[in-house]
C-alpha cells in the first residue's frame, strides 16, 4: 500500500485526531466487522443535539443484496471509487418533530452525528469519507424516504484504507490531506466588519 505523507499542521496545539481525521477515496475490500460498524453508529448517537431531539437517520448496506441500489444513488464522480468501500449509508435530517413542529438545527445536529461518526473511525484506524455528490431525487426513491419527513443531507463510506494505486490517476493526485483556511479568515472577535 502506498504510504500517505500528512503534512497539515495546526496553528494551536489541539488534539491530533483534528489532524489525522482526513477523508481517503482508496479503500480496502476488507469488509468491517459488525462491532466496528457498531462502534461508528454508537459515536453517532452521542452526538450533541437541540433539546436531544437526535433528529438524524441513516441507512446504510454493507455486502448485502441492496448494496448496488446504494450505489447507483452516487453521482458518477463517486461511482469511480466509493462502491469499492465496504460501507455505503446515508445520512438524513427529521424535518419535523413528532409534534409538527420545526427543527430549525436538524441539519446542524445530523452533521454533528456525522463528524462523531468520523472521529469514531479515525480513532479506529479506519477511514470515513462524506460526499455531497449524490442524486437527491434517487435517494429519496430508491431508499423509501420522504422528502415531506426527511431531508438527505450526504452520502458517506467507511472502512479499512487500500491502495492508493489502485485509484484512477486523476483521484490518486488528489489523494492526500488538505489544508485549512486559517482560522482569522473564518472567526471574528465582536460585530462583523
Amino acid at each position: 500500500m502506498t504510504e500517505t505523507v500528512n503534512n497539515r499542521h495546526p496553528d494551536a496545539d489541539i488534539a491530533p485526531i483534528f489532524t489525522e481525521r482526513w477523508s481517503t477515496r482508496a479503500f480496502s475490500s476488507e469488509q468491517l466487522t459488525d462491532e466496528e460498524i457498531g462502534k461508528l453508529f454508537e459515536a453517532a448517537r452521542w452526538a450533541p443535539s437541540s433539546g436531544n431531539s437526535q433528529p438524524w437517520m441513516v441507512l446504510y448496506e454493507t455486502d448485502g443484496p441492496e448494496r448496488e441500489v446504494f450505489n447507483s444513488i452516487l453521482r458518477p464522480g463517486n461511482q469511480k471509487w466509493a462502491p469499492g468501500a465496504p460501507l455505503l449509508g446515508f445520512f438524513f435530517a427529521k424535518n419535523n418533530r413528532d409534534d409538527g413542529g420545526p427543527l430549525p438545527t436538524s441539519q446542524f445536529d445530523t452533521g454533528s452525528a456525522w463528524m462523531s461518526l468520523a472521529f469514531q473511525a479515525t480513532m479506529m484506524d479506519l477511514y470515513a469519507h462524506a460526499m455531497a455528490g449524490i442524486d437527491k431525487d434517487a435517494a429519496y426513491e430508491k431508499l423509501g424516504v420522504s422528502p415531506d419527513d426527511y431531508t438527505v443531507i450526504c452520502a458517506f463510506v467507511a472502512g479499512h484504507r487500500g491502495d492508493v494505486s489502485d485509484l484512477e490517476d486523476d483521484l490518486q493526485a488528489r489523494e492526500t490531506p488538505n489544508d485549512r483556511d486559517p482560522v482569522s479568515q473564518h472567526v471574528t472577535r465582536g460585530v462583523s466588519r
